[in-house]
């Protein structure tokens, strides 16, 4: 009987979301705020909050040293299709330069 009063009083550790963990280091590091009522909320010790410090700081210095860049990534894009583009595009070009001519052409003789 005195064995399963024992383990009913020890808390078992709640595991903790990474969102749940940063919110206690938010909450610790407010101004005046008790850290520890807050860990003991939670069921963290210090030691805990300073393992979490030591994993922020080390993410912020991660995030800092390798920023993430905008837009699309560059990609290899094979010669054939290149070279398909660039004549497609070529080739529009030149029909909508007849076009054009076409219409110059059709306004002079309406004129």
């Amino acid at each position: 009987m005195e064995n399963i009063m024992n383990t009913n009083s020890k808390k078992e550790r709640l595991k903790l979301t990474p969102e749940q963990l940063f919110n206690v280091y938010l909450e610790c590091n407010a101004p005046r705020a008790p850290a520890k009522t807050i860990l003991e909320r939670y069921g963290l010790r210090p030691w805990d909050l300073v393992a979490i410090r030591k994993r922020i700081k080390a993410a912020a210095i991660e995030a800092l040293a390798n920023p993430i860049r905008q837009g699309r990534k560059h990609q290899i894009i094979p010669v054939e299709q290149y070279q398909r583009v660039s004549k497609e595009l070529s080739e529009t070009k030149d029909a909508l330069a007849a076009v054009g001519h076409e219409l110059s052409l059709l306004k002079k003789r309406t004129n």
